[in-house]
């Protein structure tokens, strides 16, 4: 009679719903051949795996989370160490989200995307001067909306260090067809301003953006897509050379497409001609 009674909880624990977070696997493989400047390679480009997870926590809230791995497609092997992937956790509703972990910055999300639409050699007028970060690690995150603005805050903690090392604010609006993004960090020595706007015209979209750090400079970027073609001219203040860049893409279905991308900074010229696969 016991082993029945044990066998009828442990069958009624098996059968019992039990609330789980839903779970997808995505990802994105970029392999390609690169001219550096001086040789030719096979390189991989930032391929990554990524777990993604939400769980409705109920009263319109919900839970979520994200775990990317960096791959380097070209050896076959998962990247350890510093990854610069993303990681994080976080809760969201109707008043915005907050979340925790190594994630894009303020920065990026209100500035970088208007100057680096890169995919392997732009970003010097948003990072050239040591001020634009993409992600941030050991940083906590909280977006929300107020009077139909978009405002993004975030505060990076790093152990050993000041207990706020870097904080950050920043804003997207659209105005007619303009969208517009601009933030400022605080970081203690070297505050960073930035700005940026994108717009189309008669089917040709512009967009570019103006950043500014505190003792070491300034710099810029602008670019201009068409028909799958982006072209871009980017500067910075002393650190290196202006550049010109772009790349066009051609989609060839289920989630592949290869990219070209050109870069020349007035002395060397470099290029890679990549396949990527997205699932």
């Amino acid at each position: 009679m016991q082993k029945k009674l044990i066998a009828a909880a442990v069958a009624g624990a098996l059968v019992t719903p039990v609330a789980i977070a839903d779970v997808a696997v995505s990802g994105s493989i970029r392999t390609g051949v690169e001219y550096n400047g001086s040789e030719w390679a096979v390189e991989d480009n930032y391929s990554r795996l990524r777990f993604k997870a939400s769980s409705d926590l109920g009263n319109g809230q919900s839970a979520y989370m994200n775990y990317e791995f960096r791959v380097n497609s070209d050896t076959g092997n998962i990247n350890t160490g510093n990854t610069q992937r993303l990681s994080y956790v976080g809760i969201k509703g109707d008043w915005g989200s907050l979340s925790l972990g190594s994630q894009w910055s303020t920065l990026f999300n209100t500035v970088g995307t208007f100057i680096d639409k890169s995919n392997r050699y732009g970003g010097l007028g948003y990072w050239g001067n040591g001020g634009g970060q993409y992600r941030m690690a050991e940083s906590v995150a909280l977006s929300t909306n107020i009077g139909g603005f978009s405002i993004s805050a975030d505060a990076q903690m790093n152990p050993g260090g000041d207990d706020l090392d870097r904080a950050t604010i920043g804003t997207n609006i659209a105005v007619g067809g303009v969208s517009i993004g601009a933030a400022w960090q605080d970081n203690g020595s070297s505050d960073f301003t930035g700005i940026g706007a994108s717009i189309s015209l008669a089917g040709v979209g512009l967009s570019g953006g103006y950043t500014d750090i505190a003792g070491a400079g300034s710099g810029y970027g602008v670019n201009a897509s068409l028909a799958g073609i982006l072209v871009a001219y980017e500067s910075s203040d002393a650190v290196a050379d202006p550049n010109i860049w772009g790349h066009y893409a051609i989609g060839l279905g289920g989630g592949a497409k290869t990219i070209i991308e050109l870069m020349n900074d007035g002395t060397d010229t470099k290029g890679m001609l990549m396949l990527r696969m997205d699932f």
